[in-house]
């Protein structure tokens, strides 16, 4: 098991590798500069050149690449807008987005579940009917148009919550909370349904019932542990979706988090911001797989015979 562990996170390396170098081609190969994209377009095209040559954008696409990976490896990257340390930027942000994706998973961990365990418990009844008529529909709207909806009744018509920022405390958090969460939970709701249903439908549960088994430990003890395992997939997978899905949340709500400072890293060609983003993001996603892994091994005897 410890050689598989090591085996994974050696195979971070390269894929890590692999991201920052093709968000790096794809940042550098498209049209424009630092300096157009921020500088008023009037300004003269020496003035432009000045101003690339003093954020460090300059010299061929290799020498560039090369130059972040060293202040990558001495965390000391320079973003082109400000001239300040990217790392140094990231900790004041990252926190603000990991709170605001925290909230909203556990929010739609324990909803989701819940609503898919008593939708599975009462299949083909009309509040399994009534869930699944909700879980599609809100399955089928996307998390911006949520938020954008949310602002239009709750900010601008009811004025009873913030429409940006985070001046109003935990008042600022309630509208992009609620569209990760909202948006989260139907996947979590069905994947509940399908695995709970399955599992009831064993050999197990109805020993378990015959023996006297009382209905609340069947369904909490034998069903909801064997199911397990693919809603503990979505759920490690849905968190690093839902800090990857806060990018448009934190732009429509004005978060100063780690998503809005993408975007506007993005507006204006600000490569080592996006690629260094880019690289948080996929390291949170690659250690959540790897973590995933250890935890199926350790609830499940034959995941974890295959490692002695």
């Amino acid at each position: 098991m410890g050689k598989y562990i090591i085996k994974r996170i050696l195979y971070m390396i390269p894929m890590l590798f692999c991201v920052i170098l093709v968000i790096y081609l794809i940042m550098s190969l498209t049209p424009g500069d630092p300096a157009s994209n921020i500088l008023p377009l009037t300004t003269p095209q020496s003035v432009k050149d000045a101003y690339n040559i003093s954020v460090g954008y300059t010299g061929s696409l290799g020498a560039r690449f090369l130059g972040y990976l060293k202040g990558l490896f001495s965390m000391n990257i320079l973003s082109y807008t400000t001239q300040e340390n990217i790392f140094g930027e990231l900790a004041q942000r990252f926190p603000i987005t990991f709170v605001l994706g925290l909230i909203s998973f556990l929010l739609a961990a324990v909803i989701g579940i819940s609503l898919g365990i008593l939708s599975a418990v009462k299949q083909y009844s009309f509040i399994d009917t009534t869930l699944t008529v909700i879980a599609v529909f809100f399955g089928s709207v996307p998390a911006f148009l949520l938020a954008s909806l949310g602002v239009l009744l709750f900010a601008v018509r009811l004025g009873v919550l913030p429409s940006f920022g985070l001046n109003d405390g935990l008042k600022s958090f309630v509208l992009p909370v609620a569209a990760l969460t909202i948006s989260a939970i139907p996947v979590l709701s069905r994947m509940t349904r399908s695995s709970m249903l399955s599992a009831l439908n064993q050999d197990y549960i109805r020993t378990a019932r015959a023996k006297g088994c009382s209905e609340k430990l069947v369904i909490w003890k034998h069903a909801l542990k064997n199911a397990s395992l693919p809603i503990i997939t979505l759920l490690v997978t849905g968190f690093a979706g839902i800090l990857g899905g806060s990018v448009i949340i934190e732009q429509i709500f004005s978060i100063p988090g780690i998503g809005m400072y993408m975007l506007q890293a993005i507006n204006y060609k600000n490569v080592p911001v996006v690629m260094t983003c880019a690289l948080i993001l996929a390291f949170i996603f690659m250690v959540a797989m790897v973590l995933l892994d250890i935890f199926f091994a350790l609830i499940d005897p034959k995941i974890r015979a295959r490692y002695k």
